[in-house]
């Protein structure tokens, strides 16, 4: 996934302000800090749980999501309670509270970005 970093907050954990997918967002950097104004290739995870209709909903029900920076996306695949959604041109793995919920294929969802780790790619 590409991530256009804004602004480093050095110490320990290294904090990024980024863009992802238009988006602006804060994260923790895990690795070697990147420089402001790179364009650069990480991993992005979402290091929480996440709630349907508080964290994740699909597209259009997004009204009972809480407040915070929100990425959108399409479900890949979902296996019981983790699905993988791609947003722009990279994968997002995320954990949600209930399998049970049957989200197929090509389902546009929004999800509240937060407790984000960024791990750099090397591509």
């Amino acid at each position: 996934m590409q991530a256009h970093v804004v602004v480093v907050h050095p110490g320990m954990p290294t904090m990024a302000c980024i863009v992802v997918a238009g988006v602006p967002l804060q994260a923790e950097w895990v690795g070697l800090p990147p420089n402001v104004g790179e364009l650069v290739d990480v991993e992005l995870d979402i290091d929480v749980v996440l709630g349907w209709a508080d964290a994740i909903a699909m597209d259009g029900a997004e009204a009972t999501l809480r407040e915070g920076p929100k990425l959108r996306g399409n479900v890949e695949l979902q296996e019981r309670d983790l699905l993988t959604v791609r947003i722009a041109t990279g994968l997002l793995q995320v954990e949600v509270d209930d399998g049970s919920i049957d989200v197929p294929p090509g389902t546009a969802v929004v999800m509240v970005a937060e407790h984000l780790k960024l791990y750099p790619t090397g591509v």
